[in-house]
């Protein structure tokens, strides 16, 4: 986990909060370190990683709210939240109650959407999603997942017959809201890069919050914590960044 900066490795025996867990892939790995992890997701998506990671004995999982975060303050040696912050209502207050379960010397590591116009803007400047996304949320949600599976039926075979195009996946961005991560995951068949194409499509065609924010603002915010060895950059979602609280 590039997020970490270096530290991975360096887990064994600590005591690390995962806010939103989804269904444990990123658990699943600081377990491996051999961190003992106290995890958490606003969503059902709990009841997966329960299924996928219940059984390690050093893994506490509940349902919360991360406004509302049910362990004890100023206690982690590592609090990680990846995939999260950008579905929050309010970003910059979502960190600052991250930041209060950090201990002393311990350290934050969080990433958020980056803020380009391109993200924001609509096609020919932008991509689709955001056209898409605007669609879909009028929709029901009980017919959001079988719509967007249809479109992805509809433009994933496009993007997958001109897969090794980069012109052509550059110009389909710009009709297409479907994820399409090929070659870039190194999967082993057509039917998994589809499947993660629906899955992240749907995920980004149906959130309700989708906030932006720059590398310059994700470090302010930061300083106005008081934190201490910030380093942001650009990757992942778009923005990691990792800091220590100080002692």
């Amino acid at each position: 986990m590039r997020c970490l900066n270096g530290h991975l490795n360096n887990l064994e025996g600590k005591l690390v909060l995962e806010a939103g867990s989804g269904a444990g892939r990123f658990t699943e790995i600081l377990l491996s370190s051999g961190a003992i992890v106290h995890s958490f997701d606003f969503s059902n998506a709990v009841e997966a990683n329960r299924d996928n990671n219940g059984l390690n004995d050093n893994l506490t999982l509940v349902q919360a709210d991360i406004r509302k975060i049910p362990f004890q303050r100023e206690h982690y040696d590592c609090v990680i939240c990846l995939g999260v912050l950008q579905h929050t209502p309010n970003p910059e207050q979502s960190i600052g109650y991250l930041y209060q379960m950090v201990r002393p010397g311990g350290y934050l590591v969080i990433d958020h959407y980056l803020f380009t116009w391109r993200n924001i803007l609509p096609p020919p400047i932008g991509g689709a999603g955001g056209v898409y996304r605007t669609i879909m949320l009028t929709l029901p949600a009980r017919a959001r997942l079988n719509t967007i599976r249809k479109v992805v039926d509809f433009w994933f075979p496009i993007h997958w017959k001109f897969k090794d195009s980069l012109t052509a996946q550059r110009i389909l961005r710009r009709l297409s809201p479907v994820h399409f991560y090929y070659p870039h995951l190194g999967l082993g068949s057509e039917q998994m890069y589809y499947e993660w194409a629906l899955l992240d499509t749907h995920d980004g065609t149906t959130d309700f919050y989708k906030h932006h924010r720059s590398i310059a603002k994700i470090e302010s915010h930061l300083e106005r914590l008081g934190a201490s060895e910030i380093s942001v950059w650009k990757g992942g979602n778009g923005v990691e960044a990792f800091c220590r609280r100080p002692k």
